[in-house]
C-alpha cells in the first residue's frame, strides 16, 4: 500500500501538474522529506499523471555531502561529478534519475516542496523590472533569485539566500522565485501550499491587465503551411498549423515576433529549442525552403515553431503528441511575453544562458525521456 505521505505527494503533484497556468508538459517538481529520505520526482516525468513509480527516494545524509565538496570549474565537468554523486544518494529506484533540483529541494526545511512554472509569475519575472517589483508586491517574506544557470550553480546560490534570510527572519522561506524560470513554494501540510500559491495568483493577477481574450486555437490552412508540410514530411516529420486571437498578435509581422524571438526560461529551450522561423507574407516556396535552410545551418537544428506573416503558427515535431507539447509551451510562452508588459516588458535569457541549456547534458536527457526516447 502507498503510504500516507507519497499519496498526498501524488495528490499534489497532480493538482498542479494538470493545470497549464502552473505547468506545462514535463516541467516542474515536487517532494517530500523526513528526516532520512527525500522522494523527488525523476526528471522527465510529468507530474499530471504521476504516479508512485514516477518518484525516485534518496537518502538526505548522502546528499547533504554534496553541498560541502568543491568540484570542477569547468561546468561541464562539475555537473557530471555532481550528477555522479546525486545517482550515490539514490536509494530506490536505481534505473531512473532524480530531478536535478533534487539538492535544492532538500534544503528547503518544509515536508512538501512544490515547484512550478506559474503563467502569472512568469510574466514577472521574465520581466524587466522583476526584482523591484518582486519585492513590492510580496514584500521581504520571500527571496528573489537572479537568473542563475541551474544545476549545482544554482544549488549554491539558493543555499547561500536562504541561509542569509534564516539567520536574519530567524525562519526558513516559504516562497523562492527564481528569475527567468519559476517559483519554489514549501510547506508543512499540501493547505498551506495551495494557500500559498494562491496568493501569488490573486496578488499577480491584479496587476495583469490585458489578459481578456480568447485563448484558444484552432487548426488552420494555408499555401505556405502546405509547402512547409511536404518539406517536413520529406524528413519524417510532420507539421500542423494554427491560429487565435492569442497568436495573432505575435504574427503580425517582424516587429511583433520580436517579443517572442528567443525564449524567456530554460523550459522553452527543452521544448521549442531557442530559435524560431518568420517567413514574411510574399516568400514564395522557393524562399521558404531556402530560409529552412539557411536556419538550419545557422543553428545547427531544423525549426520546431514558424511564424507565418499574417497567416499562422506552425509547429514541426516527429509525432503529434509532441507537436501539442510544443504548442502548448509555445502558446505560454506568448502569454509571458503578452504579461509581461504589465512588469516593465520582456527579459529574454541571453545567449550565454541560452548556450547552457542548449548543450547541458541534463536537459538533453529530460527532453528525451519527455518524448519517451
Amino acid at each position: 500500500m502507498t503510504e500516507n505521505f507519497l499519496t498526498k505527494l501524488i495528490e499534489i503533484s497532480q493538482y498542479y501538474g494538470t493545470n497549464p497556468q502552473y505547468i506545462i508538459a514535463g516541467g516542474g517538481n515536487t517532494s517530500y522529506k523526513n528526516n532520512e529520505y527525500i522522494w523527488v520526482k525523476a526528471s522527465g516525468t510529468s507530474l499530471s499523471n504521476i504516479d508512485e513509480n514516477g518518484f525516485v527516494c534518496l537518502s538526505r545524509s548522502i546528499l547533504k555531502q554534496i553541498k560541502d565538496k568543491t568540484y570542477s570549474n569547468n561546468s561541464a565537468e562539475r555537473e557530471e561529478q555532481v550528477k555522479f554523486d546525486l545517482n550515490q544518494a539514490i536509494v530506490a529506484p536505481k534505473h531512473l534519475r532524480p530531478s536535478v533540483e533534487t539538492s535544492m529541494h532538500d534544503i528547503i526545511d518544509y515536508s512538501y516542496i512544490v515547484h512550478t512554472h506559474p503563467t502569472y509569475a512568469n510574466a514577472l519575472l521574465c520581466s524587466k523590472n522583476a526584482e523591484s517589483l518582486t519585492y513590492e508586491i510580496f514584500g521581504d517574506d520571500v527571496v528573489y533569485i537572479e537568473y542563475t544557470d541551474p544545476g549545482y550553480v544554482l544549488f549554491k546560490k539558493v543555499l547561500e539566500r536562504i541561509s542569509k534570510f534564516k539567520a536574519t527572519k530567524g525562519y526558513m522561506p516559504s516562497v523562492i522565485f527564481l528569475q527567468n524560470h519559476g517559483v519554489f513554494v514549501g510547506a508543512n501540510t499540501l493547505e498551506e501550499i495551495k494557500a500559498i500559491y494562491a496568493n501569488i495568483e490573486e496578488k499577480l493577477s491584479s496587476r495583469i491587465i490585458n489578459n481578456t481574450f480568447d485563448a484558444s486555437v484552432q487548426h488552420t490552412s494555408c499555401d505556405k503551411l502546405a509547402i512547409l508540410q511536404k518539406y517536413f514530411a520529406e524528413k519524417s516529420l510532420i507539421s500542423q498549423g494554427y491560429i487565435g486571437e492569442l497568436i495573432n498578435r505575435f504574427i503580425e509581422d517582424r516587429e511583433a515576433f520580436a517579443l517572442i524571438s528567443k525564449p524567456f526560461t530554460p523550459d522553452i529551450i527543452v521544448y521549442c529549442k531557442s530559435n524560431y522561423l518568420f517567413i514574411e507574407k510574399g516568400a514564395n516556396e522557393r524562399d521558404i525552403i531556402k530560409a529552412i535552410n539557411q536556419f538550419g545551418n545557422a543553428h545547427g537544428y531544423l525549426p520546431k515553431v514558424i511564424l507565418i506573416e499574417n497567416e499562422c503558427l506552425a509547429i514541426v515535431e516527429d509525432s503529434a503528441s509532441n507537436i501539442q507539447k510544443v504548442l502548448d509551451v509555445f502558446l505560454d510562452m506568448m502569454k509571458i511575453s503578452l504579461f509581461s508588459e504589465n512588469f516593465g516588458g520582456q527579459n529574454f535569457m541571453t545567449s550565454e544562458q541560452i548556450s547552457f541549456i542548449d548543450n547541458w547534458e541534463v536537459e538533453n536527457y529530460r527532453r528525451k525521456v519527455s518524448k519517451g526516447l
